[in-house]
């Protein structure tokens, strides 16, 4: 077996050395690959939630006449139709009267105010999860004006 060589010492520990190398650089990729689709799902999870809050809250406003915000937000569209907006755990809830469904959920804190024509409602979601994600929004809507002014 003429001309034929085995490994030496010094060439196995150059090329474990080069291959653990790219190992660690491959682990790492995957794990901020893992890491960063987590926290962006946590984000945009949080960002529905206060997008679909904020249209229904616009809605509603909008087509408000009077608000009043002593626990919770009560909107009164006409004499015979009003709706509510309350915070339950960490679901917000909007109950037209009699059929109340979820718009958010992963709410952590909601603040309503009534300052003249002016509805304010303040949200804060963080949905679960190793990422500590939070969102805040304000919103505000100027109600519908009245016959006398």
């Amino acid at each position: 077996m003429k001309g034929q060589r085995g490994l030496s010492l010094v060439e196995l520990v150059v090329a474990v050395a080069v291959t653990g190398i790219i190992v660690v650089f491959l682990g790492t990729a995957i794990y901020q690959m893992i890491t960063i689709t987590g926290y962006g799902n946590s984000r945009l999870t949080a960002l529905h939630e206060l997008q679909n809050a904020a249209h229904w809250f616009t809605r509603d406003g909008q087509r408000a006449v009077s608000a009043d915000a002593s626990g919770g937000l009560l909107l009164t569209i006409s004499e015979s139709s009003s709706i509510t907006y309350s915070l339950a755990g960490t679901e917000l809830r909007r109950d037209p009267g009699g059929n109340p469904m979820v718009l958010a959920r992963n709410i952590s804190s909601a603040a309503f105010s009534v300052d003249s024509r002016t509805v304010t409602m303040s949200l804060t979601s963080s949905p679960g999860g190793r990422d500590a994600v939070s969102e805040n929004a304000t919103y505000r809507v100027f109600l519908r004006p009245t016959e006398g002014g």
